[in-house]
């Protein structure tokens, strides 16, 4: 028994020895990972898988040359800076290598006798009470290179610290990029981390970007990355561009903003006032809900890297799908909050289930970046001298529902306002029970009591002169204050 057990502790010791030895093997040869390549290992060890592969545009391809089974339908993005009026849809039509399909709509059209744009889908609120409308009348034009269609495209980079490992692959883009562009357009080139640096003003002359960026492209990397204060400093540059020539703002970040003073809802206003699309490319293990955020709600695009070569393929990717898309144009159901919208293309000689292609927009009042003691109004009418709703204010209850129930953390206080006609105690009481009765409109459908309250202020706080009766109306309000979010 004793050789037995000093047997077994030989071997132990042996396979433990040899455990060690190739343990300090690997860690004499194993350089530790930085930079993009660490940021790719940790995504691979979370959750990368989540999310799923990418195409890229790379060319384009007539459609009487594609395989129909093997086409993608895409929202490339989503304007609706003319809504109630209009929205538009720029859509992607591709196939599995990348190739944008043209010939599809006119004025580029093929085939006359097909309509590949079948039909237009939109739901209204995300969880009360969703409705759907078929969107009888839209329009499909077709761009591409002959559609001489200029655009001011100022491209900016983070230079902090923890960007230095995909350089290389941004200097690559960048002169890609840059050499995609058309005659008319005008690019800008800049660089941030907590300073900001114009590499290349806003210019026409391709030839002359390429020379300045790559004579100060490595100037700058620094320490801090001052995100929102940088978008700010870039919608800047678009100061002295024409209205009528469309405005893109490309940001490339890890989304890890440290060194702002300004906050996302001072720039988000700022773009939205300037119509500037922002198309946000975020790296590898990023920060990014709010470059998000940026792209969504400002008509431009999100994308996210995993590889250096990926990186690359979305700038081509970038510029391809300002050039080539379809455009659809429709006159929008109001509904002022949540948006689906759903495209079905009818493709002859396709074997698989229908192709169609899905987004979503917000007109709500409330938007992400909204803070805490935000307030908006809404026209809740009332009969003369009471507080029952009338029928025609419904739907506002039923839109403030929706963005609630989506919401659960989010809390309301619900304020009632009048004018001055009458005593103080009056409208008070007034203005109280006003309120309560949306409290109560609210609760009954499905908003849990504890996120709402409700006060009344009568005439106390005017927004507008009560000498008039068109400031006497604008008095007699309900506004909602958010209490949390």
């Amino acid at each position: 028994m004793n050789k037995f057990w000093s047997y077994m502790r030989n071997k132990l010791f042996l396979f433990g020895l040899i455990g060690l030895t190739l343990l300090l093997q690997n860690c004499a040869t194993r350089q530790p990972k930085t930079g993009f390549e660490l940021q790719r290992e940790i995504w691979d060890y979370t959750d990368g898988d989540e999310e799923p592969k990418s195409i890229y545009l790379t060319s384009t391809k007539p459609i009487d040359s594609v395989n129909p089974d093997k086409l993608v339908y895409d929202f490339f993005r989503v304007e609706i800076d003319q809504y109630p009026d209009t929205v538009k849809l720029f859509a992607r039509v591709f196939d599995s290598l990348g190739s944008f399909v043209t010939n599809m709509a006119s004025p580029y059209k093929l085939n006359n006798d097909v309509n590949y744009f079948s039909s237009l889908k939109e739901y209204l609120g995300k969880v009360y009470n969703v409705r759907e409308v078929d969107v009888k009348d839209f329009h499909v034009r077709e761009f591409g290179a002959k559609d001489s269609i200029p655009y001011n495209i100022v491209l900016t980079v983070d230079y902090s610290g923890s960007m230095t490992g995909v350089m290389d692959a941004i200097f690559t883009g960048t002169n890609i990029f840059v050499d995609l562009k058309m005659d008319y357009d005008k690019i800008g080139i800049t660089t941030f981390n907590k300073d900001f640096d114009e590499k290349v003003p806003l210019i026409q002359d391709k030839q002359k970007i390429i020379s300045l960026y790559n004579t100060r492209k490595e100037r700058g990397i620094g320490m801090f990355s001052a995100v929102y204060d940088a978008v700010l400093k870039n919608i800047e540059m678009f100061d002295n561009t024409s209205d009528e020539v469309p405005r893109v703002l490309v940001l490339f970040s890890d989304g890890d903003d440290n060194y702002s003073k300004k906050e996302l809802d001072t720039l988000m206003m700022r773009a939205k006032e300037r119509q500037i699309h922002i198309f946000s490319v975020a790296f590898g293990y990023s920060k990014d809900d709010n470059m998000r955020i940026m792209s969504k709600y400002t008509g431009g695009k999100f994308y996210k890297a995993y590889t250096k070569e990926e990186l690359i393929a979305i700038f081509r990717d970038i510029y391809m799908s300002l050039r080539y898309y379809y455009l659809i144009t429709y006159h929008p159901p109001k509904f002022w909050g949540y948006h689906k919208v759903r495209s079905y293309l009818s493709i002859p000689g396709r074997k698989l289930d229908t192709l169609w292609a899905e987004a979503d927009y917000n007109t709500s009042d409330l938007m992400p970046w909204d803070k805490v003691g935000s307030a908006f109004s809404r026209p809740i009418r009332f009969d003369y001298d009471k507080f029952d709703i009338k029928p025609e204010s419904i739907y506002i209850l039923d839109e403030i529902a929706d963005v609630m129930l989506s919401d659960p953390k989010l809390k309301l206080e619900i304020q009632g306002h009048t004018d001055n006609m009458g005593g103080i105690e009056y409208n008070l009481i007034l203005s109280e029970n006003r309120a309560k009765a949306v409290y109560d409109a609210l609760v009954a459908r499905g908003v849990p009591a504890g996120n709402l309250r409700y006060r009344g202020f009568g005439f106390s706080r005017p927004i507008a002169s009560n000498d008039t009766p068109e400031g006497q109306a604008k008095n007699r309000r309900t506004e909602f204050v958010v209490l949390a979010k």
